[in-house]
């Protein structure tokens, strides 16, 4: 069950984060545990307000995360609400006059993962999808919507037996930094598409109509990813997309028209700006020339290497229209999690 063998017209890229070691520091949490910083985890953003760090208290790691007060009281509220969550990264302490937030460490992301072991057994990555489901029906049962469903955003622990055999132990979707909940089921609006490009819904590139159909249109390209898509789904070179004057927003696009279906009026309506309409018939319009070229870009020619239940699921949370979109309660009842992998 693996689509690596499938060709896209834009090629793969990595995201690699940059790690360096500092100076340590010391942090002494609300709880009145001393955290020793040990070293940057990632450093993607040039802002002095939002850093992650590994930490140790004692024989324990833990995580280190400085935000923004906005997003550090998004937080308290989400950890309060979320208390309980075995699927849903909330911080275990916190540090008010720093604006550093504590959190459980994982040893790896999904995206990491799977990048790093190609081999990394397929019935422990649907586990990791399984997972990663019930963290988003956790969300969603209480109209949180996460709008930054990815694979770096999946946090994943693992054991190894002697014969090399990896078992999936944990995992945990993390990073609430833009959640928003959706008071009365309101689409949210905002002035710029927000999450990461590769990883949104078509509304979601246009920051107009989200809803919690957007973070399943995330979810189906997290399962393509974790079973070999990786090629279909990230782009590779920036710069050559620049020279020809396309924007990533627009390649992503008409790759998502190509696979899952041409912009349907659903999603027109949903998104109500004609200039946004405007731009997301132009991409419809190249998807319907690429997938004349060629009809295998389509997900129901590539898709059948997943098998017929699979590629019935994933098309269900991958449909352009976001009102027909299946829901993640729907999606946790499928038959395809009973299938043995």
């Amino acid at each position: 069950m693996s689509l690596n063998r499938i060709v896209c017209h834009t090629p793969l890229s990595r995201i690699a984060y940059r790690t360096s070691i500092r100076m340590a520091s010391t942090i002494v949490g609300k709880s009145g545990r001393v955290y020793v910083q040990r070293e940057v985890l990632q450093l993607h953003r040039q802002d002095r307000k939002l850093s992650v760090f590994k930490a140790e208290s004692g024989s324990e790691s833990f995580v280190f995360k400085r935000v923004p007060r906005p997003i550090y009281d998004l937080s308290l509220c989400l950890a309060a609400e979320f208390a309980s969550s075995h699927r849903l990264r909330m911080h275990i302490d916190c540090n008010q006059e720093e604006g550093i937030l504590v959190y459980p460490y994982f040893r790896s992301t999904l995206l990491a993962l799977i990048q790093e072991d190609p081999d990394f057994p397929l019935a422990e990555r649907k586990k990791i999808l399984r997972h990663v489901g019930e963290a988003i029906q956790e969300l969603h049962s209480k109209d949180w919507i996460h709008t930054d469903v990815k694979p770096d955003n999946i946090l994943v622990n693992w054991t190894c037996d002697k014969e090399g055999n990896k078992t999936v132990t944990d995992v945990a979707l993390g990073d609430f930094d833009i959640a928003f909940k959706s008071e009365g089921g309101e689409p949210h609006q905002t002035p710029h598409a927000i999450g990461n490009a590769m990883w949104r819904s078509p509304e979601g590139q246009t920051g107009r109509g989200v809803t919690k159909a957007s973070d399943m249109f995330s979810f189906g390209l997290v399962c393509i990813y974790t079973f070999g898509g990786g090629e279909l789904l990230l782009l590779n070179d920036y710069q050559e997309l620049a020279k020809s004057g396309i924007r990533p927003e627009q390649e992503i696009l008409v790759r998502h028209f190509s696979y899952f279906g041409l912009v349907p009026e659903g999603l027109l309506k949903q998104v109500n700006s004609k200039d946004w309409c405007d731009a997301l018939k132009g991409a419809s319009e190249i998807a319907e020339e690429a997938v004349k070229e060629q009809p295998e870009l389509r997900f129901e020619w590539w898709g059948k290497e997943l098998g017929p239940e699979a590629q019935n699921m994933i098309s269900g949370i991958t449909n352009p229209d976001p009102a027909a979109r299946t829901t993640i309660n729907q999606v946790l009842a499928h038959q395809w999690w009973q299938e043995a992998t």
